[in-house]
């Protein structure tokens, strides 16, 4: 019977930490900056995703399975990234000379802007120094690379389920089922973004999984219901384009990543918020002493009350 007082005084111990995180950590400072380098970086790596898929496939089919997401993103928002994709899409000669590699990795290149801020912010939340110069910049783009690679897996995933299902006699349910699955896997990219962002984003010795896992979750469903919301907010108002004017659907774009930043970042606070409230070591490998452990949350512990 003890068990259940311990973890109410964890639970609400950690949510008041998290709350007051927002303010002492200037969470909406930062997400902010996140967002601005996320706006500068969501082209180039739209272009490097495209180019990369067009080498083995038609990269007209990624603007086709960019349905997925409008449910999820402002109109105006989404019909910014539909036309700039279908143009980068048309652009592609799907051959690769020096030229399309060059291409690739100035595109690379310029789309680790975004991924090199949010593990700014990770830093802060779990308390960390940001890396030096070279290694900063070569995590940065290896964490670009990594997420890239995720996106074309659950492509692959997204256009081979409709043909698996082809074979499996499902009836009139087959186009709910893989209606159904394109969500799941969308979601499922989603998640794992997220959690190799919080295990190799801050400059720390990585968390386990399960202690990567529940920030990860919070974000997404958070994420979704932000997102849908955000939708329908614009939809019904339609604020931005009467104040903003042309410029509205870019200003609404730079809100809907300012709030996909925050939620990110809000994430990673749980995670580091339940790690300093456990004396277990919570990161990989062998099992270390508290001062040992290379990472702040984990060296480090706030004790509870029941």
């Amino acid at each position: 019977m003890r068990l259940v007082p311990e973890v109410r005084g964890i639970l609400w111990s950690t949510l008041r930490g998290l709350a007051a995180d927002i303010g002492d950590k200037n969470l909406g400072l930062i997400s902010a900056g996140v967002a601005f380098f996320s706006m500068l970086s969501l082209f180039p790596a739209l272009a490097a995703f495209v180019a990369i898929w067009g080498l083995f496939s038609d990269p007209v089919v990624v603007s086709e399975q960019l349905e997925v997401l409008r449910p999820l993103v402002p109109a105006d928002v989404y019909s910014l990234i539909e036309v700039q994709l279908t143009g980068i899409a048309g652009a592609q000669n799907q051959t690769l000379g020096w030229a399309g590699v060059l291409s690739i990795l100035l595109a690379l290149w310029s789309a680790r802007a975004g991924v090199g801020a949010m593990m700014m912010g990770l830093n802060a939340i779990f308390e960390e120094k940001n890396r030096g110069g070279l290694a900063h910049y070569a995590t940065a783009l290896g964490l670009t690379v990594a997420l890239v690679c995720v996106g074309m897996v659950a492509m692959l995933a997204v256009v081979i389920t409709p043909i698996i299902l082809a074979f499996i006699p499902l009836g009139p349910i087959a186009s709910i089922t893989a209606e159904a699955l394109r969500w799941l896997i969308g979601i499922f990219v989603i998640f794992v973004g997220i959690a190799l962002l919080y295990r190799y984003g801050p400059n720390r010795r990585g968390p386990k999984l399960p202690w990567i896992t529940p920030g990860a979750i919070l974000s997404v469903i958070c994420w979704i219901a932000v997102s849908i919301a955000f939708s329908v907010y614009i939809s019904q108002f339609d604020s931005y384009n009467k104040t903003y004017g042309s410029i509205g659907a870019v200003i609404a774009m730079l809100m809907w990543l300012y709030l996909s930043s925050f939620l990110v970042l809000l994430g990673a606070g749980l995670n580091a918020h339940l790690e300093l409230r456990t004396r277990i070591d919570t990161t990989v490998g062998e099992d270390r002493p508290m001062g040992q452990r290379g990472a702040y949350v984990a060296d480090n512990l706030i004790e509870t009350k029941p």
